[in-house]
């Protein structure tokens, strides 16, 4: 099994640069011969018309009779609205058999999907004609069935959930992301790191931990964060976020910001995001591994000298695949290499598995021995649980409780349990208590408010352009603006900073005057403040508390 990738494989998103007129073409499913034309079209053979029944053969799956796709697109789209209608309109007048996840706002598209037959091909192919989406790269795998429950299509804020928004980040400008490497060039810089080069540029993995501990590229330090979206802080941080007291700093602590930065993630656009937040912030030399792993893995996953380890995560009912396109399900023993959970021992294989008890629901890759001796369970303690789903004897994902439940007596909130809210209660907890700790320190330490001078710029765009911000194509309603300007500078949640003392109460005023800026741009008015002369008066105030600080401190 395989992918294929067509349209201009490496060229720049915006569809400038060269476009190669041959498409990257792997593909080997159970001999079936495919060929693809110079436009990107399955030609008439044998794998097309397979394809093509889109079935079952005999009462079984038949190998190749569904693709599974992913595709995305960062560009200016004037009307998303009236973009998901023609969506809708063109899926509906095709009779198209789709299912998976496909995003679009004015930002662009992002697409995670699989469809009967060529059905799936059919509208990527028509998505990359349109104006907006010209030149974006689609990856084609031959599956056997649906590989998503339902098919979602809708608008969504952000295509990529990232800390503070995206919406003032200038994804759609290629001059404003990392270069992008083409998986050649890609592989000839991991020579350089695995060689531990003076020169040699620093490895960033921006997916999340639990994906590195299917597999990663050698060399790649494992993300201190859990959830992209907390990457811009973690990244940065003098410690991880997971242990705030102890000693393992982000990746990018202390980094000196002319130093080349390699930076990858599985299909490309979490790196698309993240590259601008970098270059952004300073840095000067950030890199992308174009297509993300999987384009790596059409080039690479069958070579010897390739230079990844172990499988891949994917977010789709593979849940994981080999470097050669196959589910790691299907890999059997020799794929038995990753690290147990319960256990510590180097005997688990991918997929990951949930835990049973509905109220923990850990994901955690775990050995065959260890399965059998705690049920499916994480640990000893949600082995005793009540609320409990049966252990999955093929790992994949679980459907919702209610499935696994008898008679229709059990209320909502009865299924659901309180496992949910709790989790949720303590992660705000968490980050209320990491946020207003890292303040602390940085302004104990003198350090500029960086928060501050990103909510500056923010505010700055969105008094030059209020409708950028707005959730619809019109001007909204004022709450709806207010909010809006008010998330993507980062500035809802005060609790953290207010909870603190001493030199951060001065900090904390200074946000609330920049929310009240935010009210005032929202409302069409002039903010009560000039915001470059407040982020100077707030670096001094921060500066002066500081030495105060230090003061008390040599007393």
């Amino acid at each position: 099994s395989g992918s294929r990738a067509f349209g201009p494989a490496y060229a720049p998103r915006d569809g400038s640069g060269p476009v190669s007129s041959t498409p990257s073409l792997r593909r080997r499913v159970a001999g079936l011969r495919v060929v693809v034309s110079a436009s990107g079209d399955v030609q008439d053979t044998a794998a097309a018309e397979t394809t093509a029944n889109a079935g079952t053969r005999d009462g079984q799956k038949v190998k190749g009779s569904h693709q599974l796709l992913t595709f995305f697109c960062f560009t200016q789209v004037p009307d998303y609205e009236k973009e998901l209608e023609d969506h809708r309109a063109f899926i509906a007048e095709n009779n198209l058999e789709l299912r998976g996840r496909i995003y679009i706002n004015q930002q662009g598209i992002n697409a995670q999907m699989s469809g009967r037959g060529t059905d799936g091909e059919k509208y990527a192919r028509w998505v990359e004609s349109r104006e907006h989406f010209n030149g974006m790269r689609i990856s084609i795998y031959p599956v056997d069935e649906q590989a998503h429950p339902k098919l979602s299509l809708r608008y969504k804020p952000q295509l990529v959930q990232l800390e503070g928004g995206t919406a003032h980040l200038p994804v759609h400008d290629p001059k404003r992301r990392g270069t992008p490497l083409s998986p050649e060039e890609w592989h000839l810089k991991m020579s350089d790191v695995l060689d531990e080069k003076p020169d040699a540029p620093l490895l960033l993995d921006v997916r999340n931990g639990y994906e590195w501990d299917v597999g990663h590229f050698r060399g790649a330090q494992r993300p201190v964060q859990e959830s992209f979206r907390e990457t811009v802080e973690t990244n940065v941080a003098d410690r991880s976020a997971t242990d705030p007291n102890g000693s393992n700093p982000g990746p990018l602590a202390g980094v000196d910001k002319s130093k080349p930065i390699m930076m990858y993630c599985t299909g490309g656009i979490r790196c698309d995001v993240y590259s601008t937040v970098l270059k952004e912030q300073g840095y000067e030399n950030v890199f992308t591994l174009e297509g993300g792993v999987q384009a790596y893995f059409d080039e690479f996953g069958n070579k010897e000298d390739q230079k990844w380890d172990n499988q891949l995560f994917v977010f789709d009912s593979r849940l994981a695949m080999t470097p050669t396109g196959l589910p790691a399900a299907e890999a059997g023993d020799a794929a038995a290499t990753l690290e147990c959970y319960c256990c510590g021992e180097r005997k688990a294989r991918a997929p990951h598995r949930n835990c049973p008890n509905v109220d923990c629901n850990r994901l955690f890759l775990v050995c065959q021995g260890c399965l059998t001796s705690r049920g499916g369970f994480c640990c000893a303690e949600c082995g005793k649980a009540s609320h409990v789903r049966p252990t999955l004897l093929q790992p994949g994902r679980y459907q919702r409780y209610v499935h696994y439940t008898e008679g229709e007596a059990m209320l909502r909130s009865e299924r659901r349990g309180d496992g949910r809210r709790e989790r949720r209660r303590r992660r705000r907890e968490r980050k209320k208590l990491e946020h207003a700790a890292k303040d602390a320190s940085l302004v104990a330490a003198g350090q500029k408010p960086r928060d501050l001078l990103r909510a500056v710029r923010v505010l700055e765009k969105a008094a030059a352009n209020p409708d950028a911000f707005a959730k619809n194509g019109d001007s909204g309603t004022l709450a709806a603006r207010t909010r809006s300007i008010v998330k993507a500078a980062g500035l809802l949640d005060d609790d953290a900073a207010s909870a603190t003392t001493s030199p951060v109460e001065a900090y904390a005023t200074q946000r609330e005057k920049l929310r009240e800026a935010a009210e005032a741009i929202a409302a069409g008015k002039t903010p009560s403040v000039d915001l470059r002369a407040f982020v100077e008066s707030a670096e001094a105030m921060v500066e002066s508390s500081a030495d105060e600080e230090r003061e008390k401190r040599s007393a």
